[in-house]
């Protein structure tokens, strides 16, 4: 019964040890921890909602929008690659280049945005742009300029103009021409060989130039929406060889669908040709025909007003009259163009004799003259006349007009533009009374002075 009781005692003295073992909190020595507050043990649970969410009501989405395929605004089409420009000043006009053309006061050049480059396209007379250059570069120095474009007609010149802060006209001028319809090239030009320059003109910096796309001073109605020119970019550069190297910024695919237009040609409407011999009908009741002292000769007497064509205002009336072509002022500048055919050596035959009848000696005249090689028209001569009613002879020599280009007389005669009368001083407003008329019996050319002087027209007509 004593042993009993001890292993009893025992037992339960070996059941305590184990219990106090089992509450330690990992100590290997088996002492108890103190455990954390459980005050400052954080929330595991979020807080007991108080008041009830405000429920909106939002649609159902039902369709997802499909994605569009119109691109951002801001940015550009995907572009071929770049190519190496050759220079550090250029324009880019591909897909934004609208804002950085300055059209004329008029806005004769419409302008739209292509992703190859800007499309210009006339939409009145004189159409053109300006490129303002906000940082100014010397003209001596960036005097080469080299166009990347691709024009839909080639029957007309270009032209490119600038400005310098030594000459601010704008009126140094270059003409150029297009090869091929529909096809991109490049046009390189030496602005040191501009017509109209001043002695200081390529001394100054470079501030703005003026881009043509077709000249059309020539023609009496607006071009047509067919003469379009799209231009990609625009360089200056200070080594003429680099420039003729420059084939623009991009190499644009060619497009499948593209035809390209055939050359043009002269359209058919355009001014009758001058004579250049004798009539094969002689005027009724003409007198004895004079011996001229040259082939080449234009007679309007009998069919005159045929073969003379008003400038774009018609601002002078043509009559055909027995004894010529009367021109008689209807607005401000009036002046005709003759055409000839075939063309003549400018450089040979540079002597005019012009046979005319005027009705006011008190202002002056003018000759003006194109040719193969400088299409502008503004090489000019003003003359004087001697006696208001009389016939007299106006002997000029072309090699002495203004506004030659180096190369003008280089090429052949193609037109010859008459101003009876100089009224550009005027106002625009005020046109010349009828007693300003010019009766024009001829006009020949010559390849010696001493026989342009010895001319006496073709007929003799009693005064």
């Amino acid at each position: 019964m004593k042993n009993s009781r001890v292993k009893l005692l025992a037992a339960a003295a070996a059941l305590v040890l184990t219990l106090l073992t089992a509450c330690g909190t990992g100590s290997n020595n088996g002492i108890v921890t103190d455990a954390p507050v459980l005050t400052d043990r954080p929330a595991t649970q979020a807080p007991a909602v108080t008041d009830e969410p405000v429920i909106t009501d939002a649609p159902v989405v039902t369709d997802v929008p499909a994605p569009t395929t119109v691109p951002a605004t801001d940015v550009p089409a995907d572009k071929p690659a770049a190519r190496e420009p050759g220079t550090d000043l250029f324009f880019d006009y591909s897909e934004y280049g609208e804002d950085a053309l300055v059209p004329d006061p008029s806005e004769a050049a419409g302008i739209e945005n292509y992703e190859q480059g800007i499309l210009l396209f006339p939409q009145a007379h004189d159409p053109y742009v300006w490129i303002i250059l906000e940082e100014p570069v010397p003209a001596s120095e960036y005097r080469y300029a080299a166009i990347r474009v691709l024009a839909n007609k080639n029957d007309k010149n270009g032209q490119l103009r600038f400005a310098t802060s030594t000459d601010d006209r704008g009126w140094a001028m270059l003409n150029f021409k297009y090869k091929t319809p529909g096809d991109w090239e490049t046009i390189v030009l030496d602005l040191g060989s501009a017509g109209l320059l001043n002695e200081d003109t390529m001394d100054g910096d470079l501030t703005r130039i003026r881009i043509d796309p077709y000249d059309d001073e020539f023609d009496a109605e607006t071009l047509g929406d067919e003469y379009t020119l799209l231009v990609e970019s625009f360089a200056l550069f200070t080594d003429q060889e680099k420039a003729q190297a420059y084939s623009g910024l991009y190499a644009w695919p060619e497009d499948p669908d593209k035809t390209p237009l055939p050359p043009t040609e002269t359209p058919d409407d355009g001014p009758t040709p001058a004579p250049t011999h004798r009539p094969t009908e002689r005027p009724a009741g003409a007198p004895e025909f004079n011996s001229i002292g040259t082939e080449y000769y234009c007679d309007f007497t009998q069919y005159g007003a045929d073969e003379m064509v008003a400038g774009p205002n018609n601002a002078v009336i043509i009559e055909q009259e027995k004894e010529g072509v009367l021109l008689t002022p209807q607005a401000w500048d009036p002046y005709v163009w003759i055409t000839l055919d075939p063309l003549v050596s400018s450089s040979e035959f540079h002597y005019l004799a012009l046979k005319v009848k005027a009705g006011a000696s008190d202002r002056l005249g003018q000759i003006r003259f194109m040719t193969v090689t400088d299409s502008r028209g503004w090489p000019m001569i003003p003359f004087q006349y001697s006696g208001p009613g009389e016939w007299e002879i106006i002997v000029l020599d072309l090699t002495e007009a203004s506004f030659l280009n180096p190369d003008t007389l280089e090429g052949e005669l193609t037109r010859i533009r008459l101003d009876p009368f100089d009224d550009e001083a005027d106002p625009q407003s005020e046109t010349m009374s009828e007693d300003y008329v010019l009766l024009v019996e001829s006009f020949a050319l010559f390849n010696d002075k001493a026989k342009a002087e010895a001319y006496t027209g073709l007929y003799k007509w009693d005064n």
